[in-house]
C-alpha cells in the first residue's frame, strides 16, 4: 500500500466532497481562514518567481493564488490521488498544469526535480507508524527539489491535543528529523496555536 493510501484515507475525500462542495471542509480542512492563514505562511519566505514548482496533494488547487499573489512567472504542476479535486482544479485554472499522481511513493521520479516544492495539510491523518510514515514523505518530498521544500503540519511545541482522525505531531520531533536532511532550515509556530510550518534548503 501506498504511503499516501495510508495517511490520506483517499476513500473518504470524494464523500467528503459530495457532502461539502467545493469548500475546504471537502479536504478536511476546518474553513477558508484557517486555510488562508497556513497556505500563506507556506510560501512566505519563498523567491517563486521563473521557478518550476511541485504542489504534492495539490486538492483542488486552493494554494495557487498565494503563489500568485508572490508571482504569476512559474511553472506549475499540481498532483493529487483524488481524480474528482484534480478535474476540480483543471476547471478552476486552466492555464495550470494538473495531474492525478502520488507523489509520495518510488514512483515521483517519474515527475523529474523542481526548484520549489510544497505540500499544505497532507500529512495530518491518524493512522499507525504515522511518524514513521511522514519522515518518509518529508525525504521522498526533499528528494523532488532541487532548491527547497516547503510545508506545513498539525501540532507544534506545546501539549500535544488527542484526536481520532488528527494526529498532531510533536514539532521538535520533526524538526529534529528535517535537520538529519538539511541544516538550512526555518521553523515557524507563531500563526495557529495547533499547526507549524518547516522550509527546508538543499
Amino acid at each position: 500500500m501506498d504511503l499516501l493510501d495510508n495517511l490520506a484515507s483517499t476513500e473518504s475525500y470524494p464523500d467528503a466532497l459530495k457532502k461539502y462542495g467545493e469548500s475546504p471542509k471537502a479536504l478536511h480542512w476546518t474553513n477558508y481562514r484557517s486555510t488562508a492563514v497556513r497556505f500563506r505562511e507556506l510560501v512566505a519566505d519563498l523567491d517563486v518567481e521563473g521557478k518550476t514548482i511541485l504542489d504534492a496533494g495539490c486538492g483542488m488547487g486552493d494554494l495557487l493564488p498565494f503563489i500568485y499573489a508572490r508571482s504569476t512567472n512559474f511553472t506549475y504542476l499540481g498532483v493529487d490521488v483524488t481524480p474528482e479535486f484534480i478535474s476540480i482544479a483543471k476547471k478552476r485554472y486552466e492555464g495550470e498544469n494538473f495531474k492525478v499522481f502520488d507523489p509520495f511513493t518510488k514512483n515521483s521520479r517519474e515527475l523529474g526535480n523542481f526548484d520549489i516544492v510544497l505540500s499544505g495539510g497532507v500529512m495530518n491523518a491518524n493512522i499507525p507508524n504515522w511518524l514513521e510514515k511522514r519522515q518518509q514523505m518529508i525525504a521522498t518530498l526533499f528528494d523532488r527539489t532541487t532548491e527547497v521544500l516547503a510545508f506545513n503540519m498539525a501540532g507544534g511545541l506545546g501539549p500535544i491535543p488527542h484526536s481520532k482522525k488528527i494526529a498532531y505531531a510533536n514539532a521538535q520531533d520533526i524538526l529534529d528529523f528535517c535537520h538529519t536532511l538539511s541544516q538550512r532550515v526555518i521553523f515557524r509556530s507563531d500563526y495557529h496555536p495547533k499547526d507549524f510550518t518547516i522550509v527546508m534548503f538543499k
